[in-house]
C-alpha cells in the first residue's frame, strides 16, 4: 500500500524540484418552579462563524425569575477571584450584563473570537434567592510549523477543486493541544482540515517513524450547484469503527518531519460517496 506514496512522493519531488449541537445541561420544565433558574446552553457554530473560536450560547429561563445577568470571562479571571458559588453569583450581578429575558422565556448570544478557555455564567434572580449556571468553552489558537504543497489524489476532488496541486499550505499545531493539528484554509477560507494526532499508535518504514492521524468528519467549504457541501472523514468516521484505522490497514499518517499520507473519504451533503481508495498527501517544503 505504501508504494504508491512513495512513487508519488518522489515524482512530486521532482516536480517541486523542476517548479452540536453541544447541550451540557438540562432545562427545567416552565410553570413548575418556585425558584429562579436561567440554565446556559452551548452550541457549536457552523460558517460564516469560526467554531474554533465563536460559540452560540442560549439563556434559559424558568417561570420564577424575575431578573437575570450574565457574565463572560476569561477562566483563570474568575478562578482568581476566589469567590465562592454564591459570592460569585454576587459578582455576576455586579460586573455582568442583564438579561433581556421574561419568565419563560430565551435568549440567544453570539460569542466571537474567544481565544483559550472562557467560562460564561448566568444569574437568575427573584427576591433574595438566586441561583448560578454555567458553561466552559476554550478557544482554539493555533501556530504554523511549516509550509508545504498539498496532493489532491483523489479524481473527484482534484476535479471539484481544480486542481491537483495546493501550494503554500499552512501546518499548524494547536497552542492548547499538541496533538491537534489543521491544514489551514486548505480547499476554502474559512474551512481548515483538522489532523487528530493518536500518540499510541505509530510505525516504522523505510521513509521513517510516523504517528497515526483520524480525520474526524468536517466540511471542506467546496460547494457544488447541484450538490451541495462536500465533506471529508476517515475511514473509521465512515464505517463506524476506528479499527479500520488502527487495525485494518486504512491509516493516515504524520512523519516526524510533518510529511503526511491522509486517506479519506469524500461525500457529499446526502453522505454520497465520491472517493476514498487513495493517498493524499502534504510535503513540506525543504
Amino acid at each position: 500500500m505504501k508504494k504508491y506514496i512513495y512513487a508519488s512522493l518522489f515524482a512530486v519531488a521532482a516536480m517541486l524540484t523542476a517548479t452540536s449541537c453541544e447541550e451540557d445541561c438540562l432545562g427545567t420544565i416552565e410553570g413548575n418552579d418556585s425558584k429562579p433558574s436561567v440554565l446556559v446552553y452551548k452550541y457549536e457554530v457552523s460558517s460564516p462563524n469560526n467554531p474554533d473560536n465563536d460559540t452560540q450560547i442560549r439563556f434559559v429561563a424558568n417561570s420564577a425569575i424575575e431578573s437575570a445577568y450574565y457574565l463572560v470571562e476569561k477562566t483563570s479571571e474568575a478562578e482568581s477571584h476566589g469567590l465562592g458559588t454564591d459570592a460569585y453569583a454576587d459578582y455576576v450581578i455586579a460586573n455582568g450584563t442583564k438579561l433581556d429575558v421574561a419568565a419563560g422565556k430565551d435568549e440567544d448570544l453570539l460569542l466571537k473570537d474567544l481565544y483559550g478557555p472562557y467560562t460564561i455564567s448566568a444569574v437568575g434572580v427573584k427576591g433574595s434567592a438566586k441561583a448560578i449556571s454555567s458553561q466552559q468553552f476554550v478557544g482554539l489558537d493555533w501556530e504554523t510549523v511549516c509550509k508545504g504543497t498539498f496532493l489532491n489524489n483523489l479524481p473527484n476532488l482534484a476535479a471539484l477543486y481544480g486542481s491537483e496541486t495546493i501550494e503554500d499550505v499552512e501546518l499548524q499545531v494547536c497552542t492548547t493541544d499538541k496533538y491537534l493539528y489543521r491544514l489551514k484554509d486548505l480547499f476554502a477560507e474559512g474551512y481548515s482540515i483538522k489532523l487528530d494526532l493518536l500518540p499510541d499508535y505509530t510505525a516504522t518504514d523505510e521513509v521513517g517513524t510516523y504517528t497515526y492521524v483520524r480525520i474526524r468528519p468536517q466540511e471542506t467549504g467546496i460547494v457544488h450547484p447541484s450538490y451541495g457541501m462536500f465533506s471529508i472523514r476517515d475511514i473509521g468516521y465512515w464505517q463506524g469503527s476506528a479499527a479500520w484505522i488502527t487495525d485494518n490497514g486504512y491509516e493516515s499518517g504524520m512523519y516526524e518531519g510533518f510529511f503526511c499520507f491522509l486517506r479519506f473519504q469524500l461525500y457529499n451533503a446526502e453522505g454520497k460517496n465520491y472517493g476514498y481508495n487513495e493517498y493524499n498527501l502534504f510535503i513540506p517544503a525543504e
